[in-house]
């Protein structure tokens, strides 16, 4: 018998390992999968009990091991990048400030030439001028500088075949490049930005090749020269020089090549992870198969999303080309300005959040940001998160359903996109992650709650209910339709629940207490603009209103339809007439309350009532309104096999017989 402390201390170590092993940022798929895997058994398993007389031999072993994989992570290249602006002038031109004159000649020549091609290309701001810019010092703002051991730049680990993405052209997501030619096919992401990489070299490639295809410019006979190679070529590597590719077309491909041992370094070194990993994951833990299998799942099915996605620009990079225009790059260009001024020392603009009050969901921009710093320039982390989806849904059923039939739902929910419109499906949360929405997360949020709920009143679950209520209505301030009459009839519940009033106290305090964080939004916006303003600007919420309560009572007045179709139109994005999928969900919220069930079903069913009745009002997109839909759906499907089921075979047993 392990005793909890014991546990807690040998989970906590092994995770350490693991990060030690692995090494943040954990900015390469590789790297998150083996972090997603890890963590999966790590905190979803019970420790071993194997005997430990082997613990020196194989604590040697282990060492050998992460030196061994220390010394293959040394083949690597740092990696600075800026989009380059085609026109210039006399108050600000960031080609001529940073960079020597025959340098300059090369660069403007040929971005004039793209200009003329292309009009839009004047729209690109000078790195550096602005607000809104993400210049760091010399180059665009990376968040994985933090992690290498340069003033500017970030460790790319080198591999056979590496092309433009995988150099991490993160500024390419920047709010001042949100935008595309509507006039030409493919608006949300037609234009071709023009990028500078510049590549640093270690010690360790002295004298290797680099191969390429793409537009090279480098010193040769102390001045700059391009060399404009189509057919792969290769140049010796100086480890002092600096190396400067100019792409326009995302057909940058680069090898380096010195021998075999280097030239397959990044497999072995990932071979070498994968082993030291293994070695304490088996040797700590009795694993948890199933949940593993839920893990390696999500990542099967958010490959083939990626594989089949036909807005993927970026493909399989970890480095996503989001779409111009949506709301999902502006929400991850903003994290990138907090960071970059973060970076930079002003702590006061990072903070500021790119808005003095918030017109967007106020917390998208700050978990990016903060999801950054571990996982690097990208979305990494936010997949991170949602790969624990599956077994929340698990965990949820097993609350009030037999385990065989919560491993089936599970499974449906991975790989069965059948109840996919009633948010019942993992494919929705990776659509909207990928593409930089907060939704994703704002749904797993929301699911963890509804399970801490039903699972038990202990203060720590409490604490987590409240911390989560904020971080959902920060996400999609929509879901206050939700939040305030669930905390509330929550607080009645565990009042009357509670004999005691000083335990009723206690309890409420930690509630909320992980709530409070929400004050944190209000003050933001008044010290920012000097206006109280609880959440977003009026204005947003003014746009988002699409039907008022006067339509409706001038519908139910006059009973003529024509003249009231704006608010069917509106309904039509919440509820189709035909969808009586969706009907069927909605009707059981209401028949609910003439059953003998859980009272806790009863206080989730009245709040999910009241989120559902604001888009009467609001749009009811799937974005908007998919986590309702989630939430009514296993609502009934816990009252479909606790009554209606139950209900059907009598009737069925008792006709038969």
């Amino acid at each position: 018998m392990i005793d909890f402390s014991k546990t807690y201390t040998v989970k906590i170590i092994a995770f350490l390992l693991i990060l030690l092993v692995i090494s943040p940022p954990f900015n390469t798929w590789e790297k998150l999968i083996l972090l997603s895997l890890s963590s999966t058994v790590i905190f979803f398993s019970k420790i071993s009990q194997k005997d430990s007389h082997s613990k020196i031999l194989y604590i040697l072993f282990f060492l050998f091991l992460f030196i061994l994989q220390n010394f293959f992570s040394k083949n690597y290249v740092i990696v600075n990048h800026v989009v380059l602006p085609t026109s210039f002038t006399n108050d600000f031109d960031y080609i001529k400030k940073t960079f020597p004159e025959d340098f300059e000649k090369i660069l403007k020549k040929r971005l004039k030439k793209l200009e003329n091609e292309e009009k839009l290309f004047k729209n690109i701001f000078q790195p550096g001028y602005g607000k809104k810019s993400t210049l760091f010092k010399d180059y665009a703002f990376q968040s994985e500088n933090l992690w290498s051991k340069v003033e500017e730049g970030k460790i790319v680990l080198i591999h056979k075949n590496m092309n433009f993405w995988d150099f991490g052209p993160s500024a390419l997501n920047d709010t001042n490049l949100n935008f595309g030619d509507p006039q030409k096919k493919n608006y949300k992401n037609n234009l071709i930005f023009p990028t500078l990489i510049k590549l640093n070299f270690s010690i360790d490639n002295q004298d290797s090749n680099l191969c390429f295809i793409g537009n090279l410019i480098f010193k040769k006979n102390n001045k700059f020269d391009l060399l404009e190679n189509k057919s792969r070529k290769c140049v010796k590597i100086d480890s002092k020089a600096d190396y400067f590719f100019l792409d326009y077309k995302r057909d940058l491909e680069i090898d380096i090549k010195k021998n075999i041992l280097y030239e397959n370094s990044y497999y072995i070194y990932t071979f070498l992870s994968v082993l030291l990993i293994s070695l304490v994951l088996v040797f700590s833990f009795n694993i948890n198969k199933l949940f593993l299998f839920f893990s390696i799942s999500f990542y099967f099915v958010l490959f083939i999303y990626l594989k089949f996605s036909p807005n993927s620009i970026s493909a399989f990079s970890e480095t996503f080309y989001f779409d111009r225009g949506m709301d999902g790059m502006a929400h991850y260009g903003f994290s990138r300005i907090i960071l970059n001024n973060l970076f930079l020392g002003n702590i006061y603009e990072s903070l500021r959040g790119a808005e003095d009050v918030f017109y967007y969901m106020p917390l998208s921009r700050y978990l990016n940001a903060f999801f950054s710093i571990f996982f690097g320039d990208n979305v990494l982390g936010n997949i991170y998160l949602i790969s624990f989806f599956p077994i929340v849904i698990y965990k949820l059923f097993a609350l009030f359903l037999k385990d065989s039939l919560s491993q089936i739902l599970t499974i449906i929910f991975i790989f069965l996109p059948i109840f996919e419109s009633l948010g019942f499906a993992i494919i929705n949360y990776i659509n909207f992650t990928v593409d930089g929405y907060g939704e994703g997360i704002c749904y797993f949020f929301l699911t963890l709650i509804i399970y801490l709920f039903l699972k038990n009143e202990k203060k720590v679950n409490l604490f987590f209910i409240g911390f989560l209520s904020f971080l959902t209505i920060g996400l999609r301030p929509n879901y206050l339709a939700f939040i305030t009459p669930f905390l509330t009839f929550y607080t009645i519940y565990i009042f009357i629940k509670k004999d005691d009033i000083l335990d009723f106290g206690k309890n409420i305090f930690f509630l909320f207490l992980g709530g409070s964080f929400i004050f944190l939004i209000p003050l933001h916006n008044y010290i920012y603009s000097n206006e109280i303003i609880l959440l977003i600007e009026n204005q947003n919420i003014d746009n988002s209103l699409h039907i008022t309560f006067d339509d409706y009572i001038s519908l139910i007045k006059s009973l003529n339809i024509s003249e009231n179709m704006g608010i069917f139109k509106h309904l039509k994005h919440y509820i189709k007439i035909y969808e009586i999928w969706f009907f069927i969900i909605l009707l059981n919220l209401f028949f609910i309350f003439n059953f003998r069930l859980d009272i806790k079903i009863k206080i989730l069913s009245f709040s999910l009532i009241f989120m559902h009745f604001s888009f009467l009002f609001f749009l009811g997109d799937p974005r908007y309104s998919m986590g309702a839909w989630l939430l009514s759906f296993i609502v009934f499907v816990n009252v479909f096999f606790n009554i209606y089921y139950p209900y059907l075979s009598n009737r069925i047993f008792s006709a038969k017989q």
